[in-house]
């Protein structure tokens, strides 16, 4: 009897071990609350990592001009759609990663008919005149249930974009999550561009600009990339350029429309070669307004006049346009070393030897603990404004 009495309870002991241990290891396993989340342009979606112990670090693994991130919390973040394409949202816990596939749809462009309908509804109504249309309203009740589900994520969202102040410039394409995840306030920033391309200064196209975008990538780098309008439209090469620029999350900004020097221009001939060349950066883009830096960087006053974005100067010279005897790529490493914190550093992205004098300067910056940025993130980053119609050389 006592040997039968053990061995029941021996039984019970192993039931009770079995019954706490599944549920706790399935308590471990980390999950999305959505895989695949489909938004219309200007949407929010709450997106949430389910049994995570650890802080989750969030970011957008591709499609940065599609969605934004805001309210991160410790386990949640909110999707934000900017424009109609795919992204993908990653989940980062320790060592595990998860990933959220994003599908941005156009506004509905039928928006303004839901509403005219409501009203008909409250005229008919208008027969008894007690207003107990009100009674009628129960309808609504039904739908508010779904309206909760949107309405906590944009409470969510502490995304205070501050207004924009007279003159004030905005890019449209800052990525602040990015600022947020991978910038150190503390340490030097600098902000590295490049100007005169997509493509080469010859009618051939060359593959510099992209080998500067992918040793900026590979060592986690941005930069503001000034294209020349004309060489954009040149070829579909050209344009591939601009848009892998887009897609890597740099900034690209206006270099007038052609090579010619714009300091003795006409308004005129300012305006249209401006107006040109932000044209062909809104189609690729949907964003509205640009950076803008002179060709040859020479400046006359009319271009104050006339010019509505910020001018874009340079504090670091690498002197990478001169010849190859003056300046080859040993000499613009060294050039660029100079650079301190906050100045904007000025390259061109149509040399070779500039192609292979990027790596080596990044690698020296990552060493030196100094962090490059673009422009519109240098300025973030320091919480000061760009103003349009203003030169400015580098960020105090």
């Amino acid at each position: 009897m006592k040997r039968m009495v053990k061995g029941l309870s021996l039984v019970l002991v192993c039931a009770l071990v079995a019954g706490i241990t599944v549920p706790v290891s399935a308590a471990k396993k980390m999950k999305l609350s959505s895989k695949k989340i489909t938004l219309k342009v200007g949407q929010k979606k709450k997106l949430e990592v389910k049994n995570a112990a650890k802080k989750v670090k969030w970011s957008v693994k591709s499609g940065k001009k599609y969605i934004s991130l805001s309210g991160k919390k410790k386990t949640s973040v909110v999707v934000k759609a900017k424009k109609q394409g795919k992204a993908a949202v990653l989940a980062k816990i320790g060592k595990k990663k998860l990933t959220c596939q994003v599908t941005v749809k156009k506004a509905d462009d039928k928006k303004p008919n839901v509403p005219t309908a409501v009203p008909t509804a409250t005229v008919t109504p208008a027969v008894p005149t007690p207003t107990p249309a009100s009674t009628i309203t129960p309808a609504p009740s039904a739908s508010p249930s779904e309206t909760p589900v949107t309405t906590p994520e944009v409470t969510e969202s502490p995304e205070p974009e501050e207004p924009l102040e007279p003159g004030e410039f905005r890019y449209e394409g800052l990525d602040r999550a990015w600022i947020e995840e991978n910038i150190d306030p503390s340490k030097p920033v600098v902000a590295m561009t490049f100007d005169d391309g997509p493509g080469g200064n010859g009618k051939d196209f060359v593959d510099y600009g992209l080998r500067i975008q992918q040793a900026l990538k590979d060592v986690g780098a941005h930069a503001t990339f000034f294209y020349i309008g004309s060489n954009i439209v040149r070829n579909e090469e050209c344009r591939q350029e601009v848009q892998q620029a887009l897609d890597w999350g740099f900034e690209i900004a206006n270099h007038s429309y052609d090579y010619a020097s714009l300091d003795k221009a006409s308004a005129e001939e300012i305006k249209e070669k401006l107006d040109k060349t932000d044209a062909i950066l809104k189609e690729m883009s949907g964003y509205s307004s640009f950076l803008f830096r002179a060709p040859n960087v020479a400046y006359g006053d009319t271009m104050f006049e006339v010019i509505d974005a910020p001018i874009i100067d340079v504090s670091n010279w690498s002197h990478d346009y001169k010849p190859d005897n003056e300046v080859d790529k040993d000499k613009i490493v060294a050039n660029v070393k100079m650079a301190r914190d906050g100045d904007i550093i000025n390259m061109h992205s149509t040399y070779e030897k500039t192609a292979e004098a990027v790596p080596e300067i990044l690698a020296y910056f990552q060493e030196k603990g100094i962090q490059v940025v673009s422009v519109s993130e240098l300025f973030a980053i320091r919480g000061k404004k760009l103003m349009k119609g203003v030169k400015i050389s580098r960020c105090e």
